[in-house]
């Protein structure tokens, strides 16, 4: 019984030790500050990550935009367009854009009702087909147009 106080006595000084060693490094690296010869020029830095941009064109990566993955050969690329994950992805978005496209195309439709409401039933550059001509021709038969003549007064 001894032995084991005196091990857990041991123990929990060597827990306090580590604690203590643990805030001593991490009050050093707080207090770090780097030498002025470490220290990087913020130019050279914007030169280093277009190279690596340039560097990572020239790689060749393939990117999957449906499912955000990016690939490193052609036979990865052809492997995941036959998954079933990439083509239930392709679906998902093939279905959304569709729903946008039926958005978009319901909106201008309601588009061009307002346009053909606002300017006589003519396009939006102001002309009108011989058919809707001849359907106000009809609709205005018999209504007879009179015209103000303008006298010097």
């Amino acid at each position: 019984m001894k032995r084991s106080v005196e091990m857990e006595k041991k123990r929990e000084e060597e827990r306090v030790k580590k604690a203590e060693m643990a805030r001593l490094k991490a009050e050093r690296a707080r207090a770090y500050e780097e030498p002025e010869w470490a220290k990087v020029d913020d130019e050279l830095e914007d030169d280093v990550a277009e190279e690596e941009e340039e560097e990572g064109v020239r790689k060749n990566e393939l990117y999957c935009v449906a499912c955000g993955k990016k690939f490193k050969s052609d036979k990865q690329w052809k492997n995941h367009e036959q998954s079933k994950k990439h083509k239930d992805k392709v679906a998902e978005l093939r279905e959304a854009f569709g729903e946008e496209d039926q958005d978009n195309d319901d909106e201008d439709e309601d588009e061009d009702e307002d346009d053909n409401i606002d300017n006589g039933g003519g396009d939006a550059d102001g002309f009108v087909s011989a058919d809707e001509v001849e359907k106000l021709k009809e609709q205005f038969e018999g209504v007879e147009i009179q015209t103000e003549e303008k006298g010097d007064e």
